[in-house]
């Protein structure tokens, strides 16, 4: 099962969580954001190393999830200037 496959699994039975689809979801960046936003409501430290490998779901989830500044994804999100400037507004960094 891929991890598409697994968020959409959760979501069609309309679970709460699922701890063996979790187990896939969690080793994609983009679904383990989806899921923490969807269905976690919150942090989800267990897949955070995955998420932050991302610039773009490293930054939606500093945003919507942290909602504040998550300095152990700025090296990944750094990667990408456009990213990193929209970071940087965002939560009002100064270089």
């Amino acid at each position: 099962m891929t991890p598409e496959e697994a968020y959409t699994f959760v979501k069609r039975l309309g679970l709460k969580r699922h701890e063996r689809s979790e187990q896939i979801i969690m080793t994609d960046p983009k679904y383990a954001y989806y899921y923490a936003y969807d269905f976690i409501k919150g942090r989800w430290p267990e897949a955070e190393s995955v998420i932050m490998t991302n610039h773009v779901y490293a930054y939606r989830y500093a945003s919507n999830i942290i909602e504040g500044r998550w300095p152990e994804a700025e090296p990944s999100i750094m990667k990408y200037p456009q990213w990193w400037k929209i970071y940087k507004y965002h939560f009002n960094i100064d270089d």
